[in-house]
């Protein structure tokens, strides 16, 4: 019988179990097709009463993690489900369109093959097969050092750090960075990817309230006062989910709090290519705190697993025995393929093409979209949607894939107590083509315009 050792008593205790169940099937301790305990035994293990049992199966529920009917009693849902990751995507038939997943959005018209036989022409081939420094090879960095201008910062080839992704400079951060218990200040709605490594890392999030700019510095001041806060995630160029952007102004209000407190900043700005505006990175304001970290996948190839980082001296030393402990190194040869493309200038030939096909999509989506309130930027690769009045944003996300459409509701994004807002994040970039955009959005219009549904469906 499944019995939740680990629950995080800061939180609501039925967000807390429903948190526990998430989490083991994540980890695998709870499997597809599970029979979950009764909830009258689940409560005397726990030592809570069954009205919080109730809710905390029903909350599961609504994420879309287990499914329960009278007299059968409560199962965990089956992977095809529950399952919205890459890899089980790729695995799937071709009828589902994805407005899910932000993905990296495919152009036409550059010669990737070229660049493949210059790399396997030249005479540094066999080096990049061979083991290389940990903080990646310096004319990786140079390369590196150049295109990271464009965001404010002018650094030392020796303050970057090459890494296998993203994700990957994420995990350094939080494993190299911070310990156990830690507190980190992120936006009540954030990426999920970096919920999910602070659980693995057991660093705890304290969600701060948004507003049309992203995080307000009030609120972060507030719980910067009650609790010792010791870093700060955020994505300030192109909040995701959200698709916010903060002006020059609500920059500095932040930077002004993370000196004041000494917060680490891990500034993720993977969305930033896409930004025509204010692209500025606040880690420039805060060089000695910040860690910026490029993720290259969105806005050049998936394939290619590097993020350049930028490191202040104090942690780099740190930093780079962290990606020594988890992968050793970057792979050299996708850096190798990153720093041709950017030293060649083909990288701002690719980006100048995504953007312009995500301006083209995002001008379909405001059109078909315009009787409903929404909230994105320009040229932001996805929309978050607010739903009209007595929509359950779980309901619409189960019942628009039930329509073949995916979207993802605000539950998978939401960090904190209270129930997340009633909306969800409609992705412009893996969908297939402009034709699949459009039949896509029309149905979730026609869904939109439905009475919702009384009660979830169980899928």
């Amino acid at each position: 019988m499944w019995n939740p050792k680990i629950i995080d008593t800061d939180k609501v205790l039925y967000v807390a179990i429903a948190d526990a169940i998430e989490r083991d099937v994540q980890l695998g301790v709870l499997k597809s097709g599970e029979r979950m305990p009764p909830q009258r035994s689940l409560a005397k293990i726990i030592g809570v009463n069954l009205t919080t049992i109730s809710r905390a199966y029903k909350e599961a529920e609504n994420r879309g993690l287990i499914s329960g009917t009278v007299g059968s009693g409560t199962y965990v849902l089956q992977n095809e489900k529950r399952d919205i990751s890459l890899p089980g995507i790729l695995n799937r038939d071709d009828e589902i369109i994805e407005l899910g997943l932000v993905g990296s959005t495919k152009v036409e018209g550059y010669d990737l093959a070229n660049l493949l036989i210059s790399v396997a022409e030249d005479e540094t081939l066999d080096s990049l097969f061979d083991y290389v420094p940990s903080q990646g090879l310096r004319r990786h960095r140079e390369a590196a050092s150049k295109w990271i201008k464009q965001y404010g910062l002018e650094l030392d080839p020796d303050r970057i750090v090459i890494c296998a992704g993203a994700m990957h400079a994420i995990n350094c951060c939080l494993m190299g960075l911070f310990e156990p218990g830690d507190r980190i200040a992120v936006d009540s709605l954030t990426f999920t990817g970096f919920k999910n490594a602070a659980q693995l890392s057991h660093v705890k999030l304290e969600p701060i309230a948004m507003d049309g700019e992203g995080m307000i510095p009030e609120s972060l001041e507030n719980i910067c006062r009650r609790s010792q806060i010791k870093g700060i995630y955020l994505m300030p160029n192109m909040q995701n989910p959200t698709a916010t952007a903060m002006s020059v102004e609500r920059k500095q209000a932040i930077a002004d709090i993370i000196l004041r407190y000494g917060l680490i900043l891990i500034e993720d700005d993977i969305y930033n290519f896409t930004n025509n505006t204010e692209r500025t990175a606040l880690t420039s304001l805060v060089p000695d705190n910040g860690i910026f970290i490029c993720g290259m996948s969105k806005a050049f190839l998936p394939g290619l697993r590097i993020a350049i980082t930028a490191v202040p001296d104090r942690f780099l030393c740190k930093f780079i025995q962290t990606v020594t402990n988890t992968v050793w190194m970057a792979p050299a040869i996708s850096a190798e393929l990153v720093s041709r493309l950017i030293e060649s200038g083909a990288a701002l030939e690719i980006i100048n093409k995504k953007r312009k096909v995500i301006a083209r999509r995002l001008q379909l989506a405001k059109i078909i979209l315009k009787d409903f309130y929404f909230q994105t930027t320009e040229n932001s690769m996805f929309l978050w949607l607010n739903l009209p009045e007595g929509w359950s944003c779980a309901d619409f996300e189960n019942i628009a894939l039930m329509e073949k459409v995916r979207v993802i509701s605000a539950y998978k994004f939401y960090v904190g107590n209270q129930l997340p807002p009633n909306a969800v994040r409609i992705s412009l970039g893996m969908v297939k083509n402009d034709e699949q955009l459009i039949k896509g959005l029309n149905i979730l219009v026609r869904i939109l315009k439905q009475y919702p549904l009384l009660t979830s469906p169980v899928m």
